[in-house]
């Protein structure tokens, strides 16, 4: 099963997107984390910025972020995030994906209890890939 959620960038000013969100559209911001709340010290990233933000409402669902560095959001702020339940079936799309682009950052599992890679495709299309790993 996939699901699409899109993953909006905003270069420092992600706490004041969500904000704007919560006031135009109700609902709730169900996650926040900080890059200073990471277990590690993330290189490129300011401590204060949001690292990862989800918010919903009405059914819709966005994840947010202040990106690792504001060079990394020129032009191209939004990456379509897949949400796996299967992590050969995430190898094998992210794989896929990779023809003809090129790696923003291996599959790995993270501190957050999940198997998480990003990849830039062939037509400059960002592509973030989770698959929460089994306990």
């Amino acid at each position: 099963m996939y699901k699409l959620t899109p993953y909006l960038f905003f270069a420092g000013r992600c706490e004041e997107a969500l904000e704007f969100y919560h006031k135009c559209f109700g609902g709730v911001v169900v996650t926040k984390q900080y890059f200073k709340d990471a277990p590690q010290v993330i290189e490129g990233a300011d401590p204060q910025w949001i690292m990862h933000a989800e918010f919903e409402a009405f059914g819709m669902k966005l994840m947010l972020s202040d990106g690792m560095v504001a060079k990394e959001l020129t032009g191209n702020n939004v990456a379509l995030s897949i949400v796996l339940d299967d992590l050969d079936e995430q190898a094998r799309l992210y794989d896929k994906l990779l023809e003809g682009g090129h790696i923003m950052m291996p599959l790995e599992d993270t501190f957050w209890g999940a198997r998480f890679g990003k990849v830039e495709d062939q037509f400059g299309i960002r592509w973030m890939l989770h698959c929460d790993l089994v306990k």
